[in-house]
């Protein structure tokens, strides 16, 4: 079971940390809820029956430990939204201008998510970040295909919208 369970950690610990990540806009809480993630993985696996793909049914895992984190740091700390910390910038061996465009293009496209309700951000980030199916963002968020549909074209809209907005200011 160890070796199979390391497996499955391997193949889907990038995929989920940075689904969490986007979520969470902190990595150290990314990195935290991952953890529970695998460890509920981990403690639940026999419970897996199947009825959905194992990577829908992790994601949801991933979904549901994100909500309750939101929820017992909204009832701890008494707020609505986390705290935000710097993002970590990477350089991917481009010039200076570049960098600092992409750079602020990237912190820009951040600060849009964050500004968007958890269902309009949790559609964009897996469909248009994660690049998961339809289907697969169904079985996650548990909502029918129509919903997730239209949910991803408004999200999208809103995007635009509030993206714009930012921008100009």
């Amino acid at each position: 079971m160890d070796a199979e369970f390391t497996a499955l950690y391997q193949k889907y610990k990038n995929t989920i940390f940075s689904y969490v990540y986007y979520l969470a806009s902190d990595r150290s809480v990314a990195e935290e809820i991952c953890q529970d993630v695998f460890l509920k993985v981990y403690l639940n696996i026999a419970k897996f029956e199947g009825r959905s793909s194992f990577k829908t049914w992790i994601y949801k895992i991933a979904k549901n430990t994100y909500l309750d984190y939101v929820r017992a740091k909204n009832k701890e700390v008494g707020i609505d939204n986390l705290e935000h910390f710097a993002k970590e910038l990477v350089d991917k061996g481009i010039g200076p201008e570049e960098y600092a465009v992409n750079n602020a293009t990237k912190e820009l496209i951040g600060k849009t998510l964050d500004k968007l309700g958890d269902k309009y951000r949790t559609f964009l980030i897996l469909r248009d970040i994660q690049n998961l199916s339809y289907k697969e963002i169904c079985e996650i968020t548990e909502m029918e295909l129509n919903t997730v549909k239209v949910g991803i074209y408004r999200a999208r809209r809103e995007f635009r919208k509030v993206y714009h907005e930012m921008e100009a200011e």
